[in-house]
């Protein structure tokens, strides 16, 4: 394993340069909250049964993409107000994005303990790997949906 001391370092000068008193202090936002993260899927029919049938979101909407008329613009209810949408791009062929700037690396989703439970019902149902961090009533877990996007599911412990 490397030296992690440069990293740390450099994490401690970021908290005293834009986090002086430690926490962020109390101001107006900007903004009212996520509406939608639009990501990109291969196959939505997949991306449905995944999202709707094992992680038990609900299928909202489905409409054309206003960029692209080939393309398919779907969204599920992810709670609080705020939706998760895909889009499939059947013209551009099934070329994977590589991790790196400007890419994303996970998405993390809020569960109450009996949801997590409930889920975690439902992937080994269907026999979908996970990783488990900490239990159900305090802890994440972490599994790839159809196109390998990693998503959290957590209880904010």
């Amino acid at each position: 394993m490397p030296d992690l001391s440069y990293y740390q370092k450099r994490r401690e000068a970021l908290k005293r340069s834009y986090l002086p008193g430690g926490e962020a202090e109390p101001r107006p936002l900007q903004t009212a909250g996520v509406d939608h993260l639009a990501l990109i899927c291969s196959e939505l029919e997949r991306t449905i049964s995944f999202y709707a049938d094992v992680l038990g979101m609900r299928l909202t909407q489905i409409v054309q993409n206003r960029d692209e008329p080939t393309s398919t613009h779907i969204f599920f209810d992810m709670g609080g107000g705020n939706q998760l949408a895909f889009f499939d791009f059947p013209e551009n062929g099934p070329g994977r994005t590589v991790r790196g700037v400007g890419s994303m690396h996970h998405v993390a989703l809020k569960a109450q303990p009996e949801q997590m439970r409930a889920i975690i019902g439902r992937l080994d149902k269907h026999h979908i790997s996970y990783s488990m961090h900490g239990t159900p009533d305090a802890g994440s877990i972490y599994v790839r949906d159809p196109d390998e996007i990693l998503v959290e599911l957590t209880t904010g412990y």
